[in-house]
């Protein structure tokens, strides 16, 4: 429906100017006039124009007019009568008017484009300047598509690029954070060997020292990056890896900070944090989510009973949607709320066809909050779907607002029933949710925590 009435609009608005100079007709000095044989219709500066030269042929299809007087030609007071109306789409005149974009020769805008001469024309320059057939000519907006379409394919393909990119730097940054950290422990701990050797007086003691200046030195070994993957095998044997290990954090506007981890399926961005956490390295926020897919973007669920994890969940969405928006926003936590930490409420058919599994009160009352953060959220109508395993859908009607963060996953698939606006799919880890969905008791069932992916 969007699409068609973008469509009507846009052929609503081509109707409304003028075919040579692509300005808007109006109910002066470009009035819309019809040429009597073939109908077309033109503003009165540009008809002028042609009508200068003597003899008129129209732009559109080529029929000749002689001997023409603008003044006689009838107006096409439909066209003109729309075109002084308010209307709900915007038009080109102040383009034209506040861009150089007309020409310098006729004083008419520069509305075509000619592809052998690679310059832009008027109308007046077609005829004079770049005559078909020997001349590819378009107007100037086929171009602007054309090179929009390249440019977001090429912002695209860089963008692939980038993620990839992204994901080797931070590796990168999490190694040489480790190898820095390590450093500064092997300095304290030579100190403290010194200290040691000065201090001893028998043979055990001695001893000692030697050992912990043996293994000090096997761990300055291990520093070097040619070994790295030898040496980190040596130190777990040894039990001499560093307990603590570095973090890259993503840091928001307002001092929130959520983990950064690069795993098989990209780039992990958990649900943000009050900034209390310790970190080695912080990114912006939004440097990492402008990697994220606007048509699918994906999310993650880490499902525990209790302290037992027993998986993750991982769901693409529907990007367009209201409901999926505002399900990312809560498994990243931008918006003040988050469904990390928040419980599974109930089962719901358990073990009928249509098993749906709920989930989504961020305000812990049990199932009986969730209040949407978001406005116009879909539901019923077009949206609605036949059950089908893994779908994840909105629960709440348009006007149960209170309810409208809360989703629920189907387990069984049910094409007899429905369900109102499914918003994403369950892409693996469902799995996990059947045996959350069997665990006793069901109410220790929870999302341990939660988060965007930025696939590689």
């Amino acid at each position: 429906m969007a699409t068609g009435g973008a469509s009507q609009v846009s052929s609503l608005e081509s109707a409304l100017l003028c075919g040579i100079c692509l300005s808007e007709f109006d109910a002066t000095l470009r009035r819309p006039l019809i040429l009597p044989k073939c109908g077309h219709t033109f503003c009165r500066i540009c008809v002028k124009n042609l009508a200068a030269r003597g003899e008129v042929m129209c732009p559109s299809c080529r029929c000749r007019y002689q001997d023409v007087d603008p003044d006689e030609l009838p107006v096409n007071f439909n066209v003109q009568c729309l075109a002084s109306s308010d209307r709900p789409f915007p038009t080109w005149t102040k383009y034209s008017e506040t861009r150089d974009t007309d020409c310098q020769i006729h004083g008419v805008r520069l509305a075509f484009w000619c592809k052998t001469c690679e310059t832009a024309a008027c109308g007046e320059c077609l005829f004079e300047q770049h005559p078909r057939p020997d001349h590819n000519t378009c107007r100037v907006q086929e171009v602007i598509q054309e090179i929009k379409g390249l440019a977001e394919k090429l912002s695209q393909e860089s963008c692939v690029e980038i993620v990839v990119r992204l994901g080797e730097t931070i590796r990168g940054t999490l190694s040489y954070v480790s190898d820095l950290q390590e450093a500064a422990h092997l300095l304290q701990e030579t100190a403290r060997v010194n200290r040691n050797a000065l201090a001893a007086q028998d043979l055990p003691s001695i001893t000692s020292v030697f050992e912990s200046a043996k293994t000090v030195k096997q761990r300055v070994s291990a520093l070097d990056r040619s070994e790295e993957q030898s040496n980190r095998s040596a130190l777990e044997s040894l039990g001499t890896v560093p307990a603590s290990r570095p973090a890259i954090l993503a840091l928001s506007d307002n001092g929130s900070l959520g983990r950064v981890e690069v795993e098989e399926k990209g780039i992990h961005l958990f649900s943000l944090r009050p900034p209390s956490t310790a970190y080695s390295v912080a990114m912006k926020l939004n440097v990492l989510t402008a990697c994220v897919s606007k048509e699918s973007p994906q999310v993650f669920l880490d499902v525990s009973a209790g302290e037992r994890r027993l998986g993750r969940v991982y769901i693409v969405l529907e990007g367009h949607m209201k409901r999926a928006q505002q399900f990312m926003a809560l498994c990243l936590g931008n918006l003040g709320f988050s469904y990390r930490n928040t419980r599974f409420d109930g089962i719901s058919e358990r073990g009928q066809p249509g098993t749906y599994i709920r989930g989504g009160d961020y305000q812990g009352r049990g199932g009986l909050g969730g209040e949407a953060l978001m406005d116009g959220l879909e539901w019923g109508g077009p949206w609605a779907k036949p059950k089908a395993a893994g779908q994840v859908c909105g629960v709440g009607g348009e006007e149960q607002r209170r309810f409208g963060s809360l989703f629920a996953i189907c387990l069984k698939d049910n094409p007899e029933d429905t369900f109102q606006c499914p918003f994403g799919v369950v892409t693996e880890g469902l799995q996990a949710l059947e045996v959350a969905s069997r665990h006793d008791p069901f109410h220790m069932v929870h999302i341990s925590d939660c988060g965007i992916v930025i696939p590689l």
